[in-house]
């Protein structure tokens, strides 16, 4: 990627960072964040694996698809990269984000690394670290879960900011992440955990909705203008389920654009 990617990404996503009020801290919930700015997230599988996700308008208003079958770091890298499309690239309408490279997909890709892993961020994380031979594996699994990354994701970006050479890069590439957190004491079956990847057919339909469709859903059951039994057929969910959905610890308080 030509460095004018490099600058324009940092660019937009620093001004988009101090938009949201964030500084250099890590963004705790990114797809809370985005359906906040009005961009729906529908979470799901996608078959075949290696499609990360999508971003579409629909009748004006901005969806993206993101792959549940990928780890949840991966996840939120797909939710940042989309993001930038819901941001500079609407006018394309369709927008698929696959192995293709195009140039508004770089873009996208820097893009999110930088939104995800702020340069000063990760500078005063690896501060202690810089004047040591290397950084090595166990402190870049630290950083994944500090900033809720995937390993490779958090690799690149720091190759990228030049805390460590490319051959360090490399060197670091060849570890297994999962192994060396397991061997930290991380515990790789936390649904919290950037390494962590859901079974696809245990998944519920409730789970994969725009959070922003299923406060919208329930505000409406909540003020008598649909039943019940719509409700759970809005929510992809079976009727005996909703008592469990309607607890206000699960409902998400999301704003909708």
């Amino acid at each position: 990627m030509s460095p004018a990617f490099y600058i324009q990404a940092e660019a937009l996503a620093g001004e988009e960072r101090r938009r949201l009020g964030l500084g250099d801290d890590p963004v705790i919930d990114a797809r809370a964040l985005v359906e906040q700015q009005g961009v729906l997230v529908y979470v799901t599988p996608i078959p075949g694996g290696s499609l990360s996700g999508c971003f579409v308008v629909v009748a004006g208003e901005p969806w993206m698809m993101v792959n549940s079958a990928h780890p949840l770091g991966r996840q939120r890298f797909t939710i940042a990269h989309e993001y930038c499309h819901s941001l500079v690239h609407r006018d394309l309408g369709f927008v698929v984000c696959g192995r293709e490279k195009p140039p508004h997909e770089k873009l996208a890709d820097a893009f999110a690394a930088a939104f995800l892993m702020p340069a000063v961020g990760a500078a005063t994380f690896f501060a202690a670290d810089l004047g040591r031979p290397k950084v090595d594996a166990q402190k870049v699994v630290d950083f994944c879960y500090a900033y809720g990354v995937s390993y490779r994701a958090a690799v690149y970006r720091l190759h990228n900011l030049r805390i460590i050479t490319a051959p360090h890069r490399d060197a670091l590439l060849e570890e297994a992440p999962s192994r060396v957190a397991a061997s930290m004491g991380y515990d790789l079956q936390d649904p919290t955990c950037p390494f962590y990847a859901t079974n696809p057919d245990t998944g519920r339909a409730f789970d994969s909705l725009p959070r922003g469709y299923r406060s919208l859903a329930i505000s409406a059951f909540e003020d008598e203008r649909i039943s019940e039994s719509k409700l759970a057929e809005l929510l992809g969910v079976d009727v005996d389920d909703l008592d469990n959905i309607l607890d206000p610890v699960e409902v998400d308080d999301v704003l909708v654009g």
